[in-house]
């Protein structure tokens, strides 16, 4: 009969994982609470015995960092009561033995290999360092610098550099974060009484195993461990806290540079711990990627690309988690295609698999790797202390490789789909410094955004474009001219209440699907409305961007004014104006507005009337849709990570055809507002009571605006002299400030406070002092220093992000202003000085123009 290679091939792993686990394994606890494993193996005349002691670095609790279990690694070899350190390595060696230790994260293990004719004298080698160490003073002072010098060649070791910071990068809060060896201003401050204490905890036979493998029969073992080891009562355990690491959400990255001849580089992924059922399949996977040779990553990378000296993967999962990590070593200038080559071949595995052959072969190398390492004694007691230890299970061996063997193509390219993504990954570097930029000037030309692209469309509709790859997202912010000034008398507030509603039902999606479409790609889609204004914004990630296209062209040009949603929104809109008017400040103002503007549009605020809102229809809606949304109001301002060439084709059929071509007439409202002086009490049962004091105020299009902006500066903020006099010297207001309301040829100023009933009048006087003195020029240099360096700082710290430089910019043009004016409006600060906030004061701040409400209880 013919065998499939195959079915040959699992049959043949099945045989070998049988034959590597046939000899039995003893395990008892003794009444200490010491746990022994041994596997009785009669091939050689040869025994390993090793003592797991269940504590490394991330359990030195309040000494986290400073390698405690490090040094006491070394500290044990230096003597006990009966011997000192030379004889220990003498009386090992003269049986032909070898003696070693080592320390990990979660463990310290100190092993001898010798003849098993020796066993006897093994066991009580070992059983006298780990429990009966002295710990003399001056060994301990004298291993100080010996340590010393291997945390100075750690740090002169690029490799271990490299390892280290993928740790400190991939864990921020769990104790694998901080080195093995300890951080050498922690390890200098260990003093001899801190080791002995933590030796004293934690090196305790219930948190010991003793594992051994060889030629010594169970009888025997048992008896010779007991005798040695069981003499020494059980200790007291505290439990040691580890701090969890939570989960991680964003790449994270560490560029390490220096006079380093070549570079190094890795790529980690969170990963669970080896127990766990995915931890064969990323094994496999890991082995498929990176171990060997023939490995994709070395074949791509290395043989096909040439791009790295040196390239493997490894899974490392021994503790609660771990990392699946890809190392490389290239030239430093193909250390960027390096990484990108890295993601291209790990993303080619998630979307297309992996194929059988390369499947097998890894299986294949996995449990060759286990063969291997169970050829001497020692690696088998490994493998038993491993089990023991680690995962809790000495049996665990087994089922794993039967795992291992059991994975499928599918099962890797699942593991890879749920392990090797973006949200779990960290990415460290150690190279080479990067060549040198000459100057401040060219990182910042090399830096700096390109200025907006501003296209208009043979519609009217204009298109204003900024690329901004930094960030992987793309921003869509479409404006339109509206707002009180476009709104019928009796219909105020239906500009907002359209802003919303384009956000909503479309011919081709309800408005319930355009919420789940848009949040369940993370985007966001917002409206809003203003003095002016009314906009929408649509953002998304740049493999979305399809989808916000077509949200925006369905919002603009085939909105469904569903009636049961416009009732919704309405609603909504009428409540939050009843919540306001239960807030005395938002009462107050609405109450000023409306005496102040009088017959202007601008008396009832961009969120309307409750009496025109409950009166609107549908029908209302559709009509002011099809009265604002034209191609002559449009600017669309798109910000972030896109191509503009390919984004201009796909928006010109939307901006030159699809929209309504009718002319757009912008409403020039009057220049000016007749106010009449008033002084005035509204009656509201609160607490507190409010003053507000308002005052005319330019547009935006004057050429005294900036000087009205400075003026709110100066009057608002904790350190005005306003803040200073009324809030702080006399104690007198909760809050004090100015604010405006701007429009484009006319606006408001208003000053406002909280105070006590009884102590308005006086706030009130406050406020005049303080317009009389501005009117006088008696305003300080230092004052305009400051209002000056703040309102600068306002501009670029306003638009940070891609939504507010597209808003910015859609607003400026919408306004017929540049879209960049940031250095005009420098300039034009440095221009405003006291005598030009006086004339303004003076012409704006009369009392005959004044319109003064005090809201409060009777």
């Amino acid at each position: 009969m013919e065998i499939s290679p195959n079915q040959f091939s699992a049959t043949q792993s099945h045989e070998l994982i049988e034959r590597l686990f046939k000899a039995p394994v003893e395990r008892h606890v003794l009444p200490n609470g010491l746990t022994l494993v041994h596997r009785p193996d009669f091939s050689s005349e040869v025994v390993s015995v090793q003592v797991w002691v269940k504590t490394g670095s991330i359990h030195e609790d309040a000494y986290i960092g400073s390698g405690l279990s490090h040094y006491l690694e070394h500290m044990l070899f230096k003597g006990t009561s009966r011997r000192d350190g030379k004889s220990i390595s003498r009386e090992v060696h003269a049986i032909g033995g070898s003696i070693n230790a080592y320390t990990t994260f979660d463990r310290t293990v100190y092993y001898i290999d010798a003849p098993s004719a020796a066993f006897h004298q093994v066991v009580d080698v070992l059983s006298d360092i780990v429990l009966h160490s002295t710990l003399p003073t001056q060994e301990v002072e004298r291993e100080r610098s010996v340590i010393l010098r291997e945390i100075d060649m750690g740090l002169d070791d690029p490799d271990r550099q490299l390892s280290q910071a993928l740790f400190r990068t991939a864990f921020q809060r769990h104790p694998y974060r901080e080195p093995v060896i300890g951080h050498r201003a922690l390890y200098e401050q260990v003093t001899a009484e801190e080791l002995r204490a933590y030796y004293h905890a934690r090196y305790v036979p219930n948190n010991m195993v003793v594992s051994v493998v060889g030629a010594v029969a169970p009888e025997e073992c048992l008896a010779e461990v007991e005798k040695q080891f069981g003499a020494v009562q059980r200790g007291r355990l505290a439990p040691v806290r580890i701090e969890e690491e939570p989960v991680q959400l964003a790449a994270r990255r560490e560029d390490i540079v220096g006079e380093y001849n070549i570079f190094r580089g890795g790529l980690g992924f969170k990963v669970p711990h080896m127990s766990h059922p995915d931890s064969p399949c990323l094994d496999a996977l890991a082995h498929a990627l990176g171990g060997g040779e023939s490995s994709l990553l070395w074949e791509r990378l290395r043989n096909q690309r040439k791009l790295v000296n040196y390239i493997d993967c490894r899974n490392w999962n021994p503790g609660g988690s771990g990392l699946f990590w890809i190392s490389y070593v290239c030239d430093a200038e193909k250390s960027r295609e390096v990484e990108q080559a890295i993601l291209d071949l790990l993303a080619e595995v998630e979307a297309q698999g992996l194929p059988e052959s390369v499947v097998e072969k890894a299986r294949r190398q996995a449990l060759t790797s286990e063969i291997n390492g169970r050829k001497t004694m020692s690696g088998q007691a490994s493998r038993l202390g491993l089990g023991e230890v680690v995962i809790g299970d000495i049996y665990y061996g087994r089922r794993y490789l039967k795992r291992l063997q059991a994975v499928k193509p599918g099962d890797l390219q699942a593991a890879a789909q749920r392990y090797l993504v973006d949200e779990s990954m960290s990415a460290v570097t150690l190279g080479p410094a990067p060549q040198i930029i000459d100057s401040t000037a060219a990182l910042e030309e090399k830096l700096a955004l390109e200025p907006f692209e501003q296209i208009v469309m043979s519609s009217g509709a204009r298109l204003l474009l900024q690329p901004d790859s930094r960030l992987p997202k793309v921003h869509l912010r479409c404006v339109l001219q509206g707002g009180p000034l476009y709104e019928a008398v009796n219909q105020r507030g239906i500009s907002s209440l359209l802003a919303e509603l384009l956000t909503k039902d479309t011919e081709r999606r309800s408005a319930s699907a355009i919420a789940e479409l848009i949040e369940s790609i993370g985007g966001s889609f917002s409206a809003t409305g203003g003095n002016n204004t009314i906009s929408f914004a649509i953002e998304v990630l740049p493999a979305d961007l399809d989808v916000a296209l077509e949200l925006l062209s369905d919002a603009l040009t085939a909105p469904v004014f569903n009636p049961a949603t416009f009732e919704t929104e309405r609603e909504a809109q009428i409540a939050s104006l009843l919540e306001d008017d239960d807030e005395i400040l938002d009462y107050g103002f609405r109450k000023l507005r409306e005496r102040f503007f009088g017959d202007h549009p601008f008396a009832v605020g961009s969120d309307g009337r409750v009496a025109d809102l409950k009166a609107l229809t549908v029908e209302d809606i559709a009509a002011h849709y099809r009265s604002l949304v034209r191609a002559g109001n449009l600017v669309l301002s798109v910000t972030g990570d896109f191509q503009s060439s390919a984004l201009v084709e796909r928006l010109r059929p939307l901006l030159e055809t699809q929209l309504s071509a009718d002319a757009f007439e912008p409403n020039l409202a009057p220049a000016s507002v007749e106010t009449v002086a008033y002084v005035g009490h509204e009656t509201m049962e609160r607490e507190q009571a409010v003053v507000l004091q308002a005052y005319p105020d330019t547009g935006i299009q004057s050429n005294e605006y900036i000087v009205a902006e400075v003026l709110n500066e100066l009057f608002s903020g904790m350190s005005s002299r306003l803040f200073e006099r009324v809030r702080e010297d006399q104690g007198m207001a909760y809050y004090v400030g100015t604010t405006r309301v701007i429009g484009l040829q006319t606006g408001m100023f208003v000053f406002y406070a909280g105070t006590q009933p009884e102590q308005a009048e006086a706030v009130v006087r406050e406020m005049d002092i303080e317009i009389a003195r501005v009117a006088a020029g008696e305003v300080t240099e230092d004052e305009l220093a400051r209002c000056r360096t703040r309102l600068k700082a306002a501009r670029p710290m306003g638009k940070q992000t891609i939504g507010a430089r597209a808003m910015h910019a859609a607003i400026q043009v919408t306004y017929g202003l540049p879209i960049d004016d940031d250095a005009e409006h420098a300039s034009q600060l440095d221009q405003v000085d006291a005598a030009a906030l006086a004339r303004f004061a003076n012409t704006y701040f009369s009392s005959d123009k004044r319109v003064q409400l005090i809201v409060g209880p009777r």
